[in-house]
């Protein structure tokens, strides 16, 4: 697997407004930093005393720095289209868009 660099921009110094999953640099009493994905409530992040967030950026923000691809062993998109094509029409109010069907 190759290393690519990606440069996020971070907010530092200031806190979320809304309540969610972030993509996270975290600092330790030891010294180390690392990144994670930590929730913020609403008031305060849901982690252990020990940890201090030093930076963060939302998941939709964080998700747009990068194109990971996806697994070529998952061979769903298929089942999907056949599926889709079997069901395509039987439910009211379908405008062909997405439809989950079990």
């Amino acid at each position: 697997m190759s290393k690519s660099r990606i440069l996020v921009d971070w907010i530092e110094n200031s806190n979320p407004v809304q309540p969610g999953v972030y993509f996270v640099a975290s600092r330790y009493k030891t010294g180390f930093g690392s990144y994670d994905f930590l929730t913020w409530d609403g008031e305060k992040w849901l982690k252990a005393e020990s940890i201090k967030v030093v930076g963060w950026v939302t998941l939709c923000d964080f998700l747009t720095f990068i194109d990971a691809g996806w697994p070529a062993g998952d061979d769903a998109d298929k089942e999907f289209e056949e599926s889709y094509q079997k069901n395509k029409g039987k439910f009211k109010g379908d405008d062909g868009g997405f439809v989950e069907v079990d």
